[in-house]
């Protein structure tokens, strides 16, 4: 610290109380570690740490394997001060901590402090980045999702369907719907109520989707249905079901009919776009065919 052209040591310009002020008063929550990876310091132990309304006794002289709970997470934050004190180098990770109101994510950044070439402790930073996550997570999930009928949308295919179907078990099936009187709905009544009959097709779908299976709105009237380790017969089943269900939810104005098309693939690899265009066609087939 330089003033009126000669250095000054923090003692002059400072007391302890006023450096310590100066310390837990930083935007984020600042802390320091010892070479054995114990707590010397920390500017707010209210929040974070799983104390609530904790104090620093809770935390001083202490490592993370003392504090946590949770062995697992205790070890990742024990493991990473080891690993600063052995590489001399910085690590940073986002992690989730358990609160009241949900699930809470923050951001730790630790630096190895080096004095005459020596290290000697951990300083770092924790930051609260929940209402960042939050946010990321929710425009993800109606980046993904069809806000109408609240079944995934065509997104869906392209950010995690992929990923989903490498998982799948054979027999998987593809189940193609499409509305057969959508059209005529919007034109008599207005598209009011053909949002209307959209919404209780797609809650029929969801309340009768089998498990390991995903629904989708593909778009209009278009619906998808992907089931792993499903039979053609057990497809048959569910279209059969679903054919009852809808019937039963229907009334004079909304008549909940839906043409269905299915294809199931035993064995050897699953070419998606080949059988959604099987089950399509099996779909339109039915279609006509009702007509």
């Amino acid at each position: 610290m330089e003033r009126r052209g000669h250095r000054m040591q923090w003692s002059d310009a400072l007391g302890y109380e006023e450096v310590m002020t100066f310390l837990r008063s930083t935007p984020a929550n600042l802390f320091f570690k010892d070479t054995e990876c114990r707590y010397l310091f920390i500017s707010d132990v209210r929040t974070f740490f799983p104390y609530g309304e904790g104090q620093e006794e809770d935390v001083l002289g202490k490592t993370d394997l003392e504090i946590w709970s949770s062995e697992e997470q205790a070890r990742f934050y024990y493991e990473q001060d080891q690993k600063v004190l052995a590489t001399g180098k910085g690590t940073s990770f986002i992690t989730e901590v358990p609160r009241e109101d949900g699930t809470a994510y923050y951001q730790i950044k630790k630096n190895p402090v080096v004095l005459e070439g020596k290290i000697i402790g951990i300083v770092g930073l924790i930051g609260d980045i929940t209402e960042r996550v939050r946010l990321e997570k929710q425009a993800e999930n109606w980046a993904i999702h069809d806000e109408l009928t609240g079944l995934y949308n065509r997104n869906y295919l392209k950010v995690k369907g992929a990923e989903q179907l490498k998982g799948a078990i054979m027999p998987i099936t593809i189940i193609m719907g499409d509305c057969n009187y959508l059209k005529r709905v919007n034109d008599a009544y207005g598209h009011e109520y053909g949002d209307l009959l959209l919404k209780r097709v797609g809650r029929v779908i969801r309340e009768n989707l089998p498990p390991e299976s995903v629904a989708l709105r593909m778009g209009g009237d278009e619906f998808l249905i992907a089931c792993s380790h499903f039979s053609a017969e057990e497809a048959e089943q569910l279209i059969e079901r679903l054919h009852g269900e809808l019937a039963r939810q229907s009334d004079d104005r909304l008549k909940l009919d839906v043409a269905f098309g299915y294809h199931t693939v035993t064995e050897g690899p699953f070419d998606y776009t080949a059988v959604y265009h099987a089950a399509d066609r099996d779909m339109y087939r039915n279609k006509r065919k009702n007509r």
